[in-house]
């Protein structure tokens, strides 16, 4: 029997014809990533063994609901493998992935009630683990495309009772660090659905325990400061249990799906929501500048026409003022005259009208007189305050004080006493700074380490959950050092 021809296959590849992405381009599909055999294209199989359900409310994926033949061709593969619980490995590839094109719809006793249109990308699971593919060529971009896609669903297989479990903690932190990476930015802006898969593996009890809480599950499962990684790093978060063939023989009937796709199609709508309500300030902000333009220029016309109209007022009140003085001049040349005589000015000056009028002296005070009232400045009596400036906070000054009393801290501690004075100093110190500083900021990776240091050497009874959200950032942005440091706490808590 030859082998199928897969989504990755490289005869599908030179075929596809799609163009790299660009600086600044976004993927339009959701990707399934995972190690391999993690369930990545059982997940595409399901889609349509969830249309033969039997759910009052369920999502259906049909052939016919495919965009093209490929995609048809290949859910259609997928399902018939997942049907026989065969697993056909995807390739390894330098071009990038086809998505497949398709539309969701959500039935409700027989009524489409709702729908999705998804275009899954199922990467080869070498570039999850093997740090040779996620640091060549091909894996920088296909890392690149999935930090700006419309979502990830990232699958980690249960095991079964009484078989030991072989992932790596330490491969989740690299994948996140390289996503941030390539995305550029602190966090992922994307939902991310973890999911617990291949849960028909587990016993009936315990997979009715990870469907009733897959949280916990995952944790069980990752531990915790695998899952602290991914809520410090992916703000849209959500775990799932899930099961692509169902626990019914030679049948696919998927297990968990639909509240996946539920929240996917959830997240889908907030996001779009959030892309027209932006688009629609942006069309009233330019409305509002265009029509400022046009008030400002109204406004100046009229300031013109304003001014064009008082110009013109006071140039006519200026004619009439000056006839005005005119002929005052010519009705007062007889008055002139007689001013100009000396005896007229004789008879003026002797006149007792024109004697100087001597200053008055004022009265004597007496003793119980009052005071005369002081001048005030202002027409009301107000109280003048001398406010003082609000304190500035001097980073550098909480930095060297953090540094010092976590110094001071180890050196008692070295002579014998707990120095549980001096830590909680540099605890405090170092949340001021990390408190005070932009949220998501790798600046303060260091701060967080001795804060973190300050409450396990100092036993200060600090959240074990603080402590490993500190730990898990210096893992994701601090340097070797930083690094090494942090991993031996993270085992001295346990985490």
């Amino acid at each position: 029997m030859t082998t199928p021809i897969t989504p990755t296959s490289p005869s599908v590849a030179a075929q596809s014809g799609i163009p790299q992405l660009g600086a600044g381009d976004t993927h339009d599909g959701f990707f399934l990533w995972g190690a391999p055999k993690a369930g990545k294209s059982g997940f595409i199989g399901a889609l349509y063994g969830l249309s033969r359900g039997e759910d009052v409310e369920r999502w259906t994926a049909h052939p016919k609901d495919c965009d093209d033949p490929h995609t048809q061709e290949m859910v259609l593969r997928a399902h018939e493998e997942l049907r026989e619980r065969r697993n056909t490995k995807t390739g390894v590839r330098d071009t990038p992935y086809r998505p497949l094109r398709l539309t969701l719809r959500k039935m409700k006793a027989g009524r489409q009630v709702g729908e999705l249109r998804v275009a899954l990308v199922d990467p080869a699971g070498e570039f999850s683990v093997d740090p040779s593919h996620r640091l060549s060529t091909a894996g920088k971009h296909l890392y690149r495309q999935v930090a700006t896609s419309h979502g990830v669903l990232w699958l980690f297989e249960a095991t079964p009772a009484g078989v030991a479990s072989t992932l790596d903690r330490l491969l989740i932190l690299e994948q996140l660090v390289a996503l941030i990476e390539a995305g550029g930015a602190p966090q992922l802006d994307l939902p991310v659905a973890i999911c617990l898969s291949k849960i028909d593996c587990l016993s009936d009890e315990r997979r009715q325990t990870a469907l009733s809480n897959p949280t916990q599950a995952l944790l069980d499962h990752l531990g915790v400061t695998s899952l602290t990684w991914f809520e410090a790093v992916c703000p849209t978060l959500r775990c799932f249990a899930v099961s692509s063939a169902g626990t019914v023989a030679d049948k696919v009937r998927p297990i968990g799906l639909n509240e996946v796709l539920d929240w996917l199609e959830e997240q889908r709508s907030r996001r779009v929501r959030a892309a027209q309500s932006a688009a629609f300030r942006g069309r009233a902000v330019d409305f509002m500048k265009r029509w400022s333009v046009r008030v400002a220029r109204g406004t100046a016309m009229v300031a013109i026409l304003a001014g064009a109209g008082y110009g013109g007022a006071r140039m006519m009140r200026t004619l009439q003022s000056a006839s005005a003085r005119t002929a005052a001049a010519s009705d007062s040349s007889a008055t002139v005259s007689t001013a100009s005589n000396p005896r007229s000015r004789r008879v003026a000056a002797d006149s007792p009208k024109s004697s100087t009028t001597r200053p008055l002296t004022p009265a004597p005070r007496t003793a119980n007189a009052a005071p005369p009232p002081r001048p005030r400045e202002s027409t009301g009596e107000v109280t003048r305050r001398t406010t003082r400036p609000p304190p500035v906070f001097n980073a550098r000054a909480e930095r060297d004080s953090m540094r010092a009393a976590f110094e001071e801290g180890i050196a008692v501690r070295r002579e014998g006493e707990p120095g549980t004075q001096w830590f909680r100093r540099a605890y405090v110190h170092a949340s001021r700074l990390i408190d005070r500083g932009t949220a998501g900021s790798r600046e303060y990776t260091p701060e967080r380490l001795i804060r973190a240091r300050a409450c396990l050497i100092g036993e200060l009874g600090c959240s074990r959950s603080a402590v490993s959200e500190d730990l898990t950032w210096v893992l994701l942005y601090g340097d070797d050092g930083q690094r090494r440091t942090a991993v031996r706490l993270l085992e001295r808590v346990g985490s």
